[in-house]
């Protein structure tokens, strides 16, 4: 039920190029409001019974992918809340949801380099001892860092990428803008490449000493293995689309 995910912007520019806009939300959830409120209880019923605390902040939304793809060079900024992303996240495991209705989130990742050509994703571990990968990164919020200028979202990825892995501003030779992404949970990812200046055993001491716990481990994979993505994730996730981010590394 859930869309595939797939790749909305390749030839992108840098992201400083960008424009900012700050826009009203064309999200009008009306038909579905008392759904969703009833999802949103389950969820913090979920997150109680299992101990964690669940907070309802606000993601910025992209309101304008299809001038993007056309060429716009503004990016048009509403915000939602995650109350509102998580809801609709359910419902669509339900159902088939129409475009119109995909929460078109935020997040931020990186593909990261070391400086002996390692890829490197995040390892977060589940209560159920098992453990999935992501690329390092994480939500466009706006009660963490306002976006005024599109470089703030550049500065988005470098606080994660120093929260998740502690990969400090010393330990970066350059950061690019690769895509924009679509993911099969509706959100939209602004993907950036970085290029460390440290090799994977150096980046594993500074790992071990970060202060947040929000990764259980880090994984490397090099050129070729990389490739294999696309064959053992699963297929609806984003992750099967890295061999194609790797090539616009």
């Amino acid at each position: 039920m859930m869309p595939n995910s797939k790749i909305l912007i390749k030839n992108v520019s840098e992201i400083e190029t960008y424009d900012v806009i700050a826009s009203e939300s064309s999200l009008n959830i009306a038909l579905y409001e008392q759904v969703l409120k009833d999802y949103w209880h389950e969820v913090i019923a979920d997150a109680q019974s299992a101990g964690t605390e669940i907070w309802d902040g606000q993601y910025y939304r992209l309101e304008n992918i299809d001038e993007i793809q056309q060429g716009s060079l503004q990016l048009k900024l509403s915000t939602i809340s995650y109350s509102t992303i998580r809801s609709l996240m359910k419902l669509s495991k339900q159902q088939s949801l129409a475009s119109c209705y995909f929460p078109y989130h935020i997040n931020t990742g990186a593909l990261i380099s070391t400086s002996d050509d390692f890829f490197v994703f995040g390892q977060k571990s589940t209560k159920s001892d098992t453990y999935f990968l992501d690329l390092i990164g994480g939500g466009l919020q706006r009660d963490e860092l306002e976006v005024k200028q599109a470089v703030d979202i550049k500065k988005n990825i470098l606080k994660e990428a120093f929260e998740e892995a502690n990969i400090s501003s010393s330990m970066i030779d350059w950061v690019d803008l690769n895509s924009f992404l679509l993911t099969n949970t509706m959100s939209v990812v602004i993907v950036f490449n970085i290029k460390l200046n440290v090799d994977k055993g150096q980046l594993l001491k500074s790992f071990e000493a970060r202060v947040e716990n929000e990764l259980s481990g880090l994984q490397f994979f090099d050129q070729q293995s990389v490739n294999e993505f696309s064959h053992k994730e699963n297929i609806l996730s984003y992750l099967s689309l890295v061999p194609q981010l790797v090539s616009n590394f």
